[in-house]
């Protein structure tokens, strides 16, 4: 049994993996991670730095991932950067080690930048919103709700804190793992954005791409990925140098 870890982005929670975790094979156990201040973990204090959110998941899946499982991991958007810092996290522990981190929607951390160079506490809830926004990590439905939409704005905040607390202090990470970048071809981010992924590994860079924008696993790209991710997790584990 292999085990596919899934981190999600911004603002989201595991509820963004539903459609893809019903298209994985058997043969994969899917581990739908959730950051605390969300689904099941709403009553816990949200992380607010890269290093609180990467050790959290890397409990979680040391724990979680039996001896005689091999583990890859899927991270979106910012679950991509947070995956890279696990994989490493695990190395340095000792394992689980992640055969293979599939890095979906997000440019190579070392050309980031911090989306609120002051903090978001600097910022107003408007602010906050736009930049969701643009990252389609914004769920219309709950504007209308104040109670919900304040939860929602306070999590976008801690996460876009994570997210710039990693850009500045973890971006030049490197893993063992193998790097599959994942996007989707109609997302802000393309080759230029995505090849200096290659540098955040000792192994290859692979790159796939599926129709959609950046929550592409929600929609069309759904059913690639999974056949995508099903493929990769069943090649044999390259031997590392």
């Amino acid at each position: 049994m292999t085990v596919l870890a899934l981190l999600h982005h911004a603002g989201g929670s595991a509820a963004v993996f539903r459609r893809l975790v019903r298209l994985l094979p058997d043969s994969i156990r899917p581990v739908a991670a959730e950051l605390p201040g969300r689904g099941r973990r709403w009553r816990e204090p949200a992380a607010h730095t890269a290093q609180e959110a990467v050790r959290d998941l890397a409990d979680l899946l040391a724990a979680e991932v039996r001896p005689d499982e091999e583990l890859s991991v899927f991270g979106h958007s910012m679950g991509a950067y947070l995956g890279l810092g696990v994989a490493a996290d695990l190395e340095r522990r000792g394992g689980p080690r992640c055969q293979t981190l599939f890095a979906s929607a997000n440019l190579a951390p070392q050309l980031g930048s911090p989306l609120f160079p002051d903090g978001t506490a600097a910022a107003s809830d408007e602010e906050v919103l736009a930049c969701a926004a643009r990252f389609d990590a914004l769920d219309e439905r709950l504007i209308g709700h104040p109670h919900i939409a304040g939860r929602a704005v306070a999590l976008l905040r801690s996460d876009f804190d994570v997210c710039d607390s990693f850009v500045r202090t973890m971006s030049r990470t490197v893993t063992e793992s193998r790097i599959v970048v994942c996007r989707g071809r109609q997302d802000a981010f393309g080759d230029e954005q995505t090849d200096p992924w290659r540098l955040r590994s000792v192994q290859p860079l692979t790159t796939l791409t599926f129709p959609g924008g950046h929550l592409y696993l929600e929609g069309a790209g759904a059913e690639p990925l999974a056949a995508a991710i099903a493929s990769v997790m069943g090649e044999p584990a390259q031997s590392r140098t």
